[in-house]
């Protein structure tokens, strides 16, 4: 204490000619530093409508005559379909938001559903249906006949004759024969015996319209119904009707100057766990058999199930995937329809929870061999059953997805992280298992196999260029070629950052923490700004070699390195593309491991770029927007300020498919709730906050930011603000709301990085 006071002391003594001269030294050193260069590319510009940058393609699929069509943004509003050539040429444009679906090859042609209806291609194009109603999942049940849905009802196509049947109706209320009848029921047959003679004479047309009733009892709702190759039996999956309760949505700026309200998702938790009924029908007499879960590994009866997807062989076998709904437990069962019971394939279990992809599975073209896909390693690999046994075909600390076999059955093609997490590939790998890489562009966001197996249709891009279509031989060395040219000359010509991939040093675990990072030219400067940012759906990869789907922060990470702001990017656990073990660090505890990942990439900006320590901001919208909030709660000193956008301040009000995989439900599991909600944290605020939030989001509902609001009111907080976007939804549409937002993020950097 003594020698503070005297350093003080001493400090008082100086004179008034050194303090002139100190202040002096301080102002020519100011003027003497270079003023921050305003960027070359304006927010104006960034946040207009994406077509200045060129109309990239999303999607991609093969016609079975060998065309391309490609799914691409058409404006702000929707999207269309383009059929291409192999040339590149559009033949057509489509104005729908979906491609073709639910292909089924058969010696007549390929059967495939779009825009609601029906079409046969061989040579050419056949519409079969084109009605009101959405006809889907059309199935060939042999040479001449093939099923299809329309809404609840399964139908039949005899295409040699044109005929159309409908196989039965199915009705979700109970069998007025089997029904016992009351007092009430009586005495109104006694009265009034002309109900009863209509009621008679309209089951008697029924009858004789030779189309089965099904009465699967009130209360329940379709789940699948699937109609064996013979066309004697069906498959009827039924869950209880929906009776839980639902959020709504108000919308404020409306047509008529009313408030409206939509009704939208299931909060967790209110989602009632039960047990879906599968029950095999007889359609000549309406006899049904119920298939048990019983004897299948880890099921009671207090575990409840359900089916998640089914896939059919040509030659009429069937498997099921069925999910325990506190979603750690994964079974694939084929249907064995003569004993009516289900024989195990695969059950796999997850203490922490099944991921919503990566579950891939279906038969080869010959029907006598299954493939699946399954996390048993602790990466996403490709298995082959063989009526008998399993076998993996691919392993290795990479993952496999979007499989699909060639049409001779002897292939595999796929797409895979094999030589680094941040590059994609397609490859084949045989029965034995002998692999082979088609093709090394890398930048790969999606692929189409042509319909004789002979090559793939693919999206290339680069990390600061959009998707353009690629046609490339299937067998391995040959050349990718170029069809396309979406991309406009002017973002071309703009010298847009490449972010290296680098790996952040852990402090917390093993594995490095893989991130892009932006660079200013010439390279960070010793005490100068940065910027991390934090994407968002939680399981996504972002620090890869491809295009964004945060293709305006690239942009913005640009003008930020321009205005001497350095940038890092974090696939912080929970990101896909890294392995089971990356994706469940977060069970229970939503919000530690990642803030952890993110307080290493802050200490690594300051020790491998010289950052200063008090001169970094957050950001992210959605997962990012929630992660923006745990850090400015939980470690205030962390970030000089952040903004929020979209963000999911409490889990308990989030939808129940997500959280209930990740946090179980609010009532089984309180305390993963209390240390992974932010708003549990409010308090700790410090430093200045933004959020932002469309109040038609029908994701994460604007009542989330609402909430928090009122919290920091309550805690008397200062050095935050919010704005609330009225139109939009959970990704903006309108380009003036893009550019509000951003304006706002930029001015809370420039003031408070001291930019």
């Amino acid at each position: 204490m003594s020698r503070r006071g005297g350093l003080l002391f001493a400090a008082k003594r100086k004179t008034m000619s050194t303090r002139f001269h100190r202040l002096t030294t301080f102002a020519l050193i100011a003027l003497s530093l270079p003023a921050a260069a305003e960027p070359t590319i304006t927010l104006e510009k960034i946040m207009s409508h994406s077509r200045w940058i060129g109309q990239w393609p999303e999607d991609i699929r093969f016609t079975p005559s060998g065309h391309v069509m490609v799914l691409r943004k058409k404006d702000s509003r929707g999207q269309e379909v383009l059929e291409l050539n192999q040339q590149g040429k559009i033949l057509s444009t489509y104005d729908t938001a979906s491609l073709p679906s639910s292909f089924s090859r058969g010696k007549a042609g390929t059967l495939f559903s779009w825009r609601g209806d029906l079409f046969l291609e061989t040579a050419k194009r056949q519409q079969l249906t084109q009605t009101g109603a959405t006809e889907s999942d059309p199935r060939w049940l042999d040479s001449t006949y093939f099923a299809y849905r329309v809404g609840d009802q399964v139908m039949v196509r005899d295409l040699a004759r044109g005929q159309t049947q409908q196989v039965c109706e199915i009705l979700f209320e109970d069998d007025p024969v089997s029904k016992e009848q009351t007092f009430v029921d009586k005495q109104q047959d006694r009265l009034f015996p002309v109900l009863k003679e209509r009621e008679d004479a309209k089951s008697a047309k029924a009858s004789a319209s030779g189309i089965p009733k099904l009465y699967l009892g009130a209360g329940k709702e379709l789940v699948r119904a699937e109609l064996t190759n013979s066309r004697k039996d069906i498959l009827v999956i039924t869950a209880p009707g929906g009776t839980a309760k639902r959020d709504k949505m108000p919308d404020y700026v409306t047509g008529d100057g009313y408030v409206k309200s939509e009704e939208i998702r299931v909060k967790v938790g209110d989602d009632p766990a039960a047990n879906h009924t599968l029950n095999l029908i007889d359609l000549s007499n309406q006899k049904r058999r119920e298939l048990s879960f019983e004897g299948l590994p880890s099921w009671t009866k207090a575990r409840a199930v359900r089916v998640e997807d089914a896939r059919w062989s040509n030659s009429g076998r069937l498997v099921l995937m069925l999910l325990s709904q506190d979603f750690e437990h994964r079974w694939l069962v084929e249907v064995d329809f003569v004993g009516a019971k289900l024989q195990l394939i695969e059950h796999l279990h997850d203490p922490a929870w099944h991921s919503w992809d990566l579950n891939e599975f279906g038969w080869t073209p010959d029907g006598n061999a299954f493939w699946y896909q399954s996390e048993k390693t602790g990466y996403a690999h490709l298995y082959l059953w063989d009526g008998a046994k399993s076998k993996p075909l691919t392993q290795g600390s990479f993952e496999v997805s979007s499989i699909k076999p060639t049409p001779d059955g002897k292939n595999f093609v796929f797409r895979a992280n094999r030589q680094r997490p941040s590059q994609y590939d397609i490859y084949r790998v045989d029965r034995e298992g002998k692999l082979e890489q088609i093709t090394t562009l890398g930048g790969n966001t999606g692929y189409d196999l042509s319909s004789d197996g002979q090559q793939i249709a693919f999206l290339h891009s680069a990390i600061e260029h959009p998707p353009e279509v690629y046609l490339q031989s299937t067998k391995p060395g040959s050349q990718a070629r170029r069809v396309t040219a979406f991309t406009n000359k002017e973002f071309e010509t703009i010298p847009w950052t490449v972010p290296s991939i680098v790996a952040v040093p852990s402090s917390h675990q093993a594995r490095p923490v893989p991130a892009k990072l932006y660079l200013p030219q010439g390279g960070a400067k010793a005490g100068g700004a940065a910027v991390v940012f934090i994407h968002g759906a939680g399981y996504l990869q972002n620090s890869d070699e491809a295009w964004s789907y945060y293709y305006r922060e690239f942009m913005f990470h640009t003008l930020l390195n321009q205005l001497g702001v350095t940038v890092l990017d974090l696939d912080y656990r929970a990101s896909a593309g890294y392995g089971r073990e990356w994706r469940t660090s977060i069970y229970r505890q939503m919000g530690t491991p990642e803030l952890e990942d993110l307080q290493d990439g802050v200490a690594y900006l300051v020790k491998e770029h010289g950052v200063a320590r008090d001169r970094v901001g957050v950001y992210g919208g959605s997962y990012g927007g929630f992660m923006t909030l745990m850090a400015m709660f939980k470690d205030p000193d962390l970030f000089a300020c952040g903004a929020a956008l979209r963000p999911v301040t409490d889990w308990a009000q989030y939808e129940h498919e997500y959280t209930a995989r990740i946090l179980n439900t609010p009532k089984e599991d309180p305390e993963a709730y209390l240390r992974s909600s932010p708003i549990e944290f409010a308090e700790g605020l410090k430093n200045p906050l933004l959020i932002c939030h469309g109040m038609l989001d029908d994701n994460v509902v604007a009542q989330d930011t609402v909430r928090l609001t009122q919290r920091l009111i309550s805690l008397e907080k200062e050095n935050w603000e919010t704005a609330l976007y009225p139109v939009e939804p959970h990704g903006f549409i309108e380009p003036s709301s893009w550019l509000d937002e951003y304006r706002r993020i930029l001015k809370l950097f420039r003031t408070h990085l001291r930019v």
